[in-house]
């Protein structure tokens, strides 16, 4: 049996739902790994990076190594250090005025006398913005940027490697090209923090750099635009939804985190056993990969009650995996959260109904890693 299907892109659900019940670990020729997607089993290999390894996140289908991504402890530790202070409580509070007004002025500038392409028009631009400004690079590349994101996520209409390729050289140029000035002239930016961030007495060297700012870059706009773009795909079929939102807004948060449960913008993460272990009864030699399904733990029946219900009144609304767990939980969750937030507040104070465009010419990503949207078409009134 194969992973990645065509049938599996335009929805996993169905195939997630017989694996958890008949075949929670099984092995997937076209990836080389186990496969597993239970709750309990995807949280053991998640929490454990003593027993499952990040180093299989490296080897995919490039060369370019992500840090952070694909490193184990201690390195690990010591390159999110470098992060830690940019994404700590405080810090996200004193970006709420700005990302409000970001998500303001897009939504401003929609044109609702015809259909709007939501994900064009904003699901997509929101988070390049936030993340452009916190790196200090010109927002007005972000075509550049959410090219270049795609072809290293493999989310574009390029699914080979081999044509990705070019476009992924051209992002790792660019931040190259970005070290000699951040060095001369440091900012309070992301990017100089990293240029000029020591590890053990000692800068990071450029590849490294380039690496940890393509991460940088990905995770800032990729996760995000696809949290905002599932969520109004699954409320625009459900106006009921919209409704209750639209009379009380403190449900906001609750919304976001049954998104992040009930249609996650990240679905899996590989990982590697370092010793022989045994997960529901099937045995992962060491040096194997496993492929960690999040989008399939998020609705295991035996840890949520009806799990295939969108509830903004789900009891256990935050103890999904989709950002991870344990030491390589997402740094960058509560920006994500933060932007939701002021994205979904927008458009509720604007629109009383937001509504599917009959016929649209969708168009989801091409990933089974990534899932959201690149085209979204809706009917803003």
């Amino acid at each position: 049996m194969e992973f990645v299907t065509k049938e599996r892109l335009i929805d996993p659900y169905p195939d997630y739902k017989n694996w958890r019940e008949n075949n929670p670990i099984w092995w997937a020729e076209d990836v080389n790994a186990w496969v597993i997607s239970r709750y309990k089993d995807v949280h053991l290999v998640l929490k454990d990076p003593k027993l499952f390894s990040s180093a299989a996140m490296g080897e995919r289908d490039h060369e370019i190594s992500l840090p952070l991504l694909t490193d184990d402890p201690p390195r690990h530790s010591k390159l999110r250090a470098i992060m830690n202070k940019a994404f700590t409580s405080r810090a996200i509070k004193l970006m709420e005025n700005e990302v409000r007004s970001m998500s303001n002025d897009l939504l401003n500038k929609l044109d609702i006398s015809k259909p709007v392409d939501i994900a064009h028009e904003f699901t997509i631009p929101l988070p390049i913005s936030v993340i452009s400004q916190l790196m200090g690079i010109p927002f007005e590349r972000k075509d550049d940027f959410k090219r270049w994101s795609d072809a290293l996520t493999g989310t574009g209409s390029e699914t080979e490697i081999e044509k990705r390729m070019p476009e992924i050289i051209n992002m790792r140029n660019y931040f190259l090209s970005l070290i000699p000035l951040r060095k001369e002239n440091p900012g309070d930016d992301l990017i100089s923090k990293v240029v000029n961030a020591e590890v053990d007495g000692e800068t990071l060297d450029d590849n490294t750099i380039a690496g940890f700012n393509m991460l940088l870059l990905i995770a800032g706009n990729e996760t995000t635009t696809n949290l905002l773009s599932n969520m109004l795909n699954h409320i625009s079929y459900n106006p009921n939804i919209w409704k209750e939102l639209r009379k009380d807004k403190s449900l906001v948060d609750a919304a976001i985190e049954e998104t992040l449960r009930f249609d996650s913008p990240v679905h899996w993460v590989s990982r590697r056993a370092t010793e022989d272990t045994e997960l529901s009864g099937q045995i992962i030699k060491k040096g194997e990969n496993v492929f960690a399904i999040m989008g399939s733990a998020n609705r295991d029946s035996n840890h949520y009650e009806n799990p295939e219900e969108f509830r903004l009144d789900r009891k256990q609304n935050k103890d999904h995996h989709t950002f991870g767990h344990g030491i390589h939980f997402c740094m960058g969750a509560p920006l994500a959260r933060l932007e939701g937030k002021y994205a979904l507040e927008g458009l509720l104070n604007r629109f009383e109904e937001v509504t599917p465009l009959k016929d649209a010419k969708n168009q989801r990503t091409s990933s089974s890693m990534l899932r959201g949207y690149h085209h979204l078409w809706l009917n803003l009134k």
